[in-house]
């Protein structure tokens, strides 16, 4: 069991190395960066109201862009 679930992370790895995979997973987190980055500029600009309701908001698409990189990362290892 141990060995599989080894063998298939090496692959993993290599499938990172792979430049249309790596494209991906590094615009997500760039896609996640602006995310935090409009939302800093949001609550520095917004009163205290928005802010609240920007909140749920952010948190929602974190959880959201992070889960589709799980499952871009979960495909790939469960492909092979």
């Amino acid at each position: 069991m141990s060995e599989n679930l080894s063998k298939k992370f090496f692959d993993f790895i290599k499938d990172v190395r792979n430049d249309e995979f790596k494209s991906i997973v590094f615009g997500l987190f760039a896609l996640i960066g602006f995310i935090i980055l409009v939302y800093s500029i949001f609550v520095g600009i917004a009163g205290e109201p928005l802010v609240s309701v920007a909140e749920t908001v952010f948190v929602a698409v974190l959880i959201g862009s992070f889960t589709l990189v799980g499952i871009i990362i979960g495909r790939k290892l469960l492909k092979k």
